[in-house]
């Protein structure tokens, strides 16, 4: 009695006066649940160290207007059975069936530049040769197959294949096809969480298992789990405005009750502890790991830190005064045309990355862009976005006047200290192994295959 094992955590008598101390570094949804289970676990002496003025990490639920929220990062719930974020939100009744209460709000536009909505047969037919490519892409995977080429890309791979099923159509009716064709292709791209799926591994592609069940969205917003399982820790456990220069997790001249832990902040406060969890982002272990660790860290985890990639998806928000789409849109799908295309700044390219509009609420339109694209965003100020966005409004719903939306909240992942990014992904070069550690399954490593 009174013995646990949490996580490699050794045996340790609990009714016993050598309980382990244990720091956290981050205050995401990683390092709450570390707490929270610790906690549930019978360990309570541990500190989360938390870089920023806030905890949530990439959960960060705002209002947008009176009595509507958004959320910055973490949006829905994709799948319900092992996924313990579904059972949280489940048992507190915070949960809303994806789009189930859209009324009138029914329709996706499929629209070109010209504002001509695309027959919706075309659609349909390339959305099915999209769907059938992409589960071929993850098949090489999970059934072993090896690729045409050493390390060949999910965006070649497309590439091909959908060239060959392109050659029975001609002139117009290919070049529409290839449009809708690229637009799945930048929605996949936030899905990944790449700037482009060249930069994607085929042959790991289908390593990620999509949990099954249906999508669930969260009216309260996505802080309100994270407020559940913060209501289990000690305030006094949780320090904010904590940036941490380094962990010396292997000292040899111990002095402070031989703690084999000491953790450096940047505000020059030291912390002892047995065990220190590191929840931050790959996206920051990018960028510190060669000064954040001493010793530093084992070469099989270097290898792995920089073999895997950490892209950028960001949102741009807008709030109107009053509706710009017919009642029944829900969502606008921007058919970009390549050859429309004459110049290639950024700055008159960025928002082509955007490769929809979905009505959030009735005068609310959210869009969604990665990459290169997304981390230019984030330096243009608001009235530039604004400018640039009303135009394209204008221009595909075929509208003479859309007026200056009355607010913008858009992300920054890319240039926040504390992420450096939004997701991973498995680059071309890399492996699941460079994520799954030994004897982890397949089964437990899940993908999310919809937006984020």
């Amino acid at each position: 009695m009174g013995e646990k094992v949490i996580d490699g955590i050794e045996k340790i008598d609990l009714n016993g006066k050598d309980k382990p101390k244990i720091i956290i570094i981050g205050a995401g949804i990683s390092g709450i649940a570390t707490a929270d289970t610790l906690i549930r676990a019978g360990f309570t002496d541990f500190k989360i160290l938390e870089a920023s003025g806030r905890t949530g990490g990439r959960i960060w639920t705002v209002e947008i207007d009176e009595g509507k929220k958004v959320d910055l990062g973490a949006h829905w719930i994709h799948g319900i059975e092992r996924n313990p974020i579904y059972k949280i939100a489940d048992d507190n009744n915070l949960l809303k069936l994806r789009h189930g209460d859209k009324g009138l709000r029914h329709r996706n536009c499929f629209l070109t530049e010209e504002g001509k909505e695309v027959n919706e047969k075309v659609v349909n037919s390339v959305n099915l040769a999209y769907g059938q490519l992409i589960i071929q892409a993850e098949d090489f995977y999970q059934s072993s197959i090896p690729t045409e080429e050493e390390n060949d890309s999910v965006g070649a791979f497309l590439e091909r294949e959908f060239s060959e099923r392109l050659e029975k159509y001609t002139n117009g009716d290919r070049h529409i096809r290839e449009m809708v064709f690229n637009q799945r292709k930048l929605l996949e791209c936030c899905i990944s969480g790449c700037d482009r799926l060249e930069d994607v591994s085929l042959s790991e592609f289908g390593g990620y298992e999509e949990l099954p069940g249906v999508h669930y969205s969260i009216p309260p917003g996505f802080e309100a789990v994270l407020e559940i399982l913060k209501s289990s820790i000690p305030k006094d456990n949780i320090l904010l405005n904590h940036p941490v220069r380094c962990v010396h997790w292997s000292r040899k001249n111990c002095n402070e009750s031989d703690y084999k832990v000491m953790v450096e902040c940047e505000n020059g406060e030291m912390f002892y502890a047995n065990h220190v969890i590191v929840t931050v982002s790959l996206g920051v272990l990018k960028a510190a790991y060669d000064r954040m660790f001493d010793p530093p860290l084992p070469e099989e985890k270097v290898g792995a830190i920089d073999r895997l990639g950490f892209g950028i998806v960001d949102k741009v928000i807008l709030k109107f005064d009053k509706p710009v789409t017919e009642q029944d849109v829900f969502r606008i799908e921007l058919l970009w045309d390549d050859d429309n295309i004459k110049c290639n700044d950024l700055r008159h390219t960025w928002y082509r990355k955007i490769y929809s509009f979905e009505v959030l609420h009735e005068s609310v339109l959210v869009g969604w862009l990665s990459g290169k694209e997304a981390l230019y965003m984030e330096s243009l100020t608001e009235d530039q976005i604004a400018e640039d966005l009303v135009e394209v409004l204008k221009k595909f719903l075929q509208k003479d006047h859309i007026p200056s939306p009355s607010k913008i909240v858009r992300t920054r992942w890319g240039n926040n200290s504390s992420t450096r990014g939004s997701y991973s992904f498995i680059k071309v070069g890399a492996s699941m192994t460079d994520i799954r550690p030994p004897g982890l399954s397949h089964s437990q490593t899940q993908r999310q295959r919809s937006h984020k």
